[in-house]
């Protein structure tokens, strides 16, 4: 029977620790990860863009996640009891549901922003600006404050307390809440962003096969002018190669000509002189 009880105690002890050091890892990871994005985007000038507003604030709620939720989850996790009270439950419960909610609306509104990006590259640039990109990012913690504060203002969250067995804590159970929640922070941004990115893709692709249809229609036009020139120059020029060939044989002789027409005049001259002279 003690051989049991160690064995058993053993083995729940062997999972709690591997629970927590892979739960931990992701812990370290994910806030250093998110870290190092919001520090990216601070210190580097070429990233201190609008466009990169949305991302910063996804860096945002996942950090807070990482920080505010995911520990008191690993506790939760490995005691299997809820040992922080119900006003901890409560804020535990609230911001789980505000920064998981934050970070799937601020991934659909990334999306949309990359959908108006590419298909209306000039216009939607101009209107990209810091104001409007804060706007934006309000919005979305806005919408994830409007569907984590329900329970801790009106409904109340889930909180169990029990002396003799183990306490739990979770989100509100309410049929209606429930279903406006799963809409709000699931269903409805996911169907946003499987039609936008479906239609970021159309557009991609066709303005791929547009520049191809360009680039084709241009080198067939560039090939059809060249050719035609290539073949009258040819001729053209293996005539200019052939009169050069045959000028100087051609031309030789009026220049003979020209000095010996130039050399008896003058001794025409010359004599005409000589003439006169011993006249």
């Amino acid at each position: 029977m003690n051989n049991y009880v160690w064995y058993v105690c053993n083995k729940v002890l062997s999972k709690a620790i591997l629970i927590a050091l892979v739960l931990g890892s992701i812990i370290v990871g994910t806030v250093i990860g998110n870290i190092l994005v919001c520090v990216a985007v601070f210190l580097v000038r070429k990233l201190r863009r609008p466009c990169n507003y949305l991302l910063v604030s996804l860096a945002v709620s996942d950090l807070c996640v990482a920080l505010l939720v995911m520990p008191m989850a690993l506790l939760y996790e490995i005691s299997g009891n809820w040992s922080f009270g119900a006003i901890m439950c409560d804020l535990w419960v609230s911001f789980d549901v505000l920064s998981c909610t934050a970070s799937i609306l601020n991934l659909c509104m990334i999306s949309v922003d990359r959908f108006c990006a590419i298909t209306k590259p000039l216009k939607y640039g101009v209107k990209r600006t810091p104001r409007r990109m804060i706007v934006y990012v309000s919005l979305v913690w806005l919408g994830a404050a409007c569907i984590s504060l329900p329970p801790l203002l009106i409904m109340g969250n889930e909180h169990t307390y029990s002396e003799t067995g183990p306490s739990h804590c979770v989100v509100c159970q309410n049929f209606f809440y429930q279903i406006y929640a799963t809409l709000g922070s699931f269903y409805i941004p996911l169907f946003v962003m499987i039609q936008v990115y479906y239609k970021i893709f159309c557009a991609a692709r066709r303005i791929v096969l547009e520049e191809r249809r360009a680039q084709s229609h241009l080198e067939a036009h560039c090939y059809f002018d060249i050719e035609p020139t290539v073949q009258q120059h040819q001729p053209v020029t293996v005539n200019r190669q052939l009169n050069s060939d045959v000028q100087p044989g051609h031309g030789s002789p009026p220049v003979k000509q020209h000095r010996s027409s130039s050399a008896s005049t003058t001794v025409n001259k010359h004599s005409d002189s000589m003439e006169i002279g011993s006249r």
